[in-house]
């Protein structure tokens, strides 16, 4: 299989295998990464101790079920299980299921705290009742078929909501055009994904996860510890595909990426968290393609 890579980190990961002895060069990397994850947590408001249930609400919710099958699946963008959940924000909007068929829509709470009325872009609603609610365990029921479902969250949330990922105006990008669209139109929706990912990245890392779960989300990246690919043209997932008028715009996009990402880019290899150099490459690879004229990124 032939892929396109960004091999930022793998000599940085080759010379510190060489190198166990140097336990002074592994203490200082520990170090730098702990004060790497403690600066990226700064931009998160913790809420575990709130009381308040708009605010426990408004934060991002994993259906717990279709959570742990992804973890069993290793986490893969490939994952075709259903992922469901919501993203309720501070500012009444609402994204349901950033992992799956994504929604956008405004939220509203009755003066009970206990009726959640969402309306969609639209125009359609749904109500769910809050049947069990804590800073990261919740158990909601739709009002259309009574069914209790268990959802979890981190109880943290960022300080800045369109920093977060899943925040609505980050995914205008997975918005199917209704008409073909020109090629600056297909690198506007290419760059607007590249942002997307660094944020993700970036959410990931102030979570501190173990893991970083991609399911669900479309993608044309392989990721790395320490790089990220993009692979043959017979492999786009239809998800990708579905973000754009149809697949030849959707392959273009892939091009675009492919003329650049193979560029040379600043790597920090004193940084031993892999989801922050892949970040801080996302960026660098979004800046290339927002200086790169339209010939040069679909250049044969």
């Amino acid at each position: 299989m032939k892929l396109t890579l960004l091999a930022l980190g793998f000599l940085a990961l080759i010379v510190a295998g060489c190198n166990n002895s140097d336990g002074a060069n592994a203490g200082k990397k520990i170090e730098e990464g702990k004060s790497a994850a403690t600066a990226a947590a700064a931009s998160l408001t913790d809420i575990s101790t709130s009381k308040d249930l708009k605010t426990l609400l408004a934060q991002n919710w994993e259906n717990k079920d279709d959570a742990q099958e992804a973890a069993l699946s290793g986490g893969s963008g490939a994952f075709e299980m259903p992922y469901r959940g919501f993203c309720f924000f501070s500012d009444g909007t609402i994204v349901q299921n950033p992992r799956d068929d994504i929604r956008f829509g405004k939220w509203s709470v009755d003066d009970a705290g206990k009726l959640v009325t969402i309306t969609y872009t639209d125009g359609t609603k749904a109500q769910y009742t809050i049947e069990k609610i804590t800073a990261k365990d919740m158990v909601l029921a739709n009002k259309a078929d009574k069914k209790n479902i268990e959802y979890g969250a981190n109880g943290k949330v960022q300080k800045d909501i369109t920093n977060d990922p899943f925040y609505g105006a980050n995914n205008q990008w997975r918005i199917k055009p209704a008409k073909p669209e020109t090629d600056e139109a297909i690198k506007k929706r290419l760059q607007q994904a590249l942002d997307f990912y660094g944020k993700f990245l970036d959410y990931n890392v102030a979570m501190g996860v173990k893991t970083v779960t991609f399911s669900g989300i479309p993608s044309i990246f392989i990721w790395y510890k320490g790089g990220v690919a993009v692979g043959p043209k017979e492999k786009v997932e239809q998800e990708w595909i579905n973000c754009f008028y149809n697949r030849e715009q959707a392959l273009k996009s892939r091009d675009m990426i492919e003329n650049i990402i193979g560029k040379k880019y600043k790597w920090d290899k004193n940084e031993p968290n892999w989801v922050k150099q892949d970040a801080d490459g996302v960026r660098q690879i979004a800046d290339t393609l927002a200086a790169a004229p339209i010939n040069v990124l679909l250049a044969k």
